[in-house]
């Protein structure tokens, strides 16, 4: 009698784990060390959670500790050779390693460089970040298209894969 065999759910869940822990614990940071460069919000409130004002050293040095953190999230996973969803890798600097924060580490702007901004579907959401310099396009309302086996045979392809060899043979020479 053969044995049963049990849903394996997960491959890599330990790897996934320690990923997901990096992530959050870079965010964690991130945002530790965003408060300390705003200060609390108000000084006559009484908070237990306030944060004591940190000089720009130790600011710095938590922001690093932050980009340490999701580099080694980004090692992990490359070393175990697994795939980081979409919505993750749009947070993260793929040049310096930081954490994207909306008006703190980046910036966010929709442009369309088409003429005169004419065309809807040319708008591309363009994040910047603020610690390298370096941008990130993405597109907005366009689909994104079907890789080239799927896509359906235009006239002008058929053309160039030598079905005109055959009308133009069919033609008498006069």
């Amino acid at each position: 009698m053969a044995k049963a065999k049990s849903n394996p759910g997960v491959q890599n869940k330990i790897i996934y784990s320690r990923a997901s822990y990096l992530y959050q614990s870079a965010t964690y940071l991130a945002s530790r060390a965003d408060a300390a460069q705003h200060g609390p919000a108000s000084e006559g409130s009484k908070d237990k959670h306030n944060v004591p004002q940190m000089s720009d050293r130790q600011r710095k040095s938590i922001q690093n500790m932050s980009r340490q953190a999701v580099s080694d999230m980004r090692a992990v996973s490359l070393k175990a050779q697994i795939r980081q969803g979409p919505a993750l890798k749009r947070t993260i600097c793929k040049f310096c390693d930081t954490l994207q924060i909306e008006g703190q580490t980046c910036q966010s702007v929709v442009e369309n460089t088409s003429k005169g901004g004419l065309k809807p579907w040319a708008d591309v959401l363009v994040i910047k970040c603020k610690t390298c310099g370096n941008s990130k396009r993405y597109p907005i309302s366009a689909p994104r298209q079907k890789r080239r086996d799927l896509r359906p045979l235009k006239q002008d392809r058929a053309t160039e894969h030598g079905k005109t060899e055959a009308i133009e043979g069919s033609h008498p020479e006069t």
